[in-house]
């Protein structure tokens, strides 16, 4: 059983999904047949994981060979920059082929209309489907960030996507937004954990009605902390007879997020969805939240544009 959050537009997303990147060819379409049994119906990509094609593949042979349906289906992706290597053009991590001003493809007063129309028709087309259930901005591109945004509200208004978001945002970006659009982002997208939980973004996003997602939400299980952080995750799971990995994202869930999860395990697939049978208390979940270090563990969360 998956349980489903309200967004600010009133339509229903999973309180759990599957991360697709790295995967792809055969192991994605296994992973996503058994995640579809296991339960899962939100499956999240973006154009620069370079897999939207074979998810596409793996959709339709999920729709051949199980009672599955588009419309059962939560499917994300996102308009993101493709970076150029150290000593090309653009030299460096933060300066990439499309959403930087001096790139030799944003030139033209239609530049970023052109660009997000081409990622998003290319998208839908590997996908094999006429409209996404959430669009999501990957970074907050400095250059580009308003012109993006809008061309993401009229896409939106157009019904090629149902939802629009974004990733990586600090509370700054949303009051850009705020001051410039007319339609607020539904979704942020970012790096969260019991080491690092992002307090006063997560209560902003609350507040303001943006529902959070949660990358890599078991990233956290492979950093070295202090043994108290591993003793009282063992000391949950043995309470509640679940995984540590399971304490982590009941935790996620029980804050009002929707972690995704990665795996190609049919058996790990089902242990993180198998979340909806138990409930930390409001002790734990403040002695989890206690253990916050503010441990940012990924590069999109460490030195992405825009932050």
């Amino acid at each position: 059983m998956n349980e489903t959050f309200l967004l600010s537009n009133g339509i229903e997303i999973p309180a759990v999904g599957m991360g697709t990147y790295p995967l792809n060819g055969q192991v994605l379409l296994d992973a996503v047949h058994d995640a579809y049994c296991c339960g899962y119906r939100l499956f999240d990509t973006a154009d620069n994981y370079y897999n939207e094609e074979d998810l596409g593949k793996s959709l339709e042979h999920l729709y051949s060979c199980t009672d599955a349906k588009r419309e059962d289906l939560f499917l994300v992706s996102k308009l993101s920059d493709e970076l150029y290597k150290p000593g090309t053009l653009g030299g460096g991590l933060n300066k990439g082929l499309y959403f930087w001003k001096h790139s030799p493809v944003m030139q033209g007063n239609d530049a970023v209309h052109r660009v997000v129309r081409q990622k998003i028709s290319s998208t839908l087309k590997s996908l094999h489907t006429d409209y996404l259930d959430l669009l999501l901005m990957h970074w907050p591109y400095p250059d580009y960030f308003e012109e993006i945004w809008f061309e993401m509200e009229n896409l939106y208004r157009e019904g090629l996507v149902r939802a629009i978001g974004v990733c990586n945002c600090r509370e700054r970006h949303f009051e850009k937004l705020r001051r410039s659009s007319s339609v607020f982002p539904m979704v942020n997208q970012f790096e969260s954990s019991p080491l690092n939980t992002k307090q006063s973004l997560a209560g902003y996003c609350k507040q303001n009605g943006v529902h959070v997602m949660i990358y890599s939400p078991l990233m956290n299980l492979r950093l070295k902390s202090g043994a108290d952080y591993g003793e009282y995750l063992e000391s949950l799971a043995g309470k509640y007879r679940k995984t540590k990995a399971q304490i982590i994202l009941r935790f996620d869930i029980q804050r009002g997020f929707t972690p995704i999860p990665k795996s190609v395990h049919k058996e790990r697939l089902l242990s993180n969805i198998d979340l909806f049978d138990f409930e930390l208390t409001k002790q734990e979940m403040k002695h989890l939240s206690d253990f916050n270090e503010d441990r940012q563990t990924l590069p999109e969360s460490k030195s992405c544009p825009g932050l």
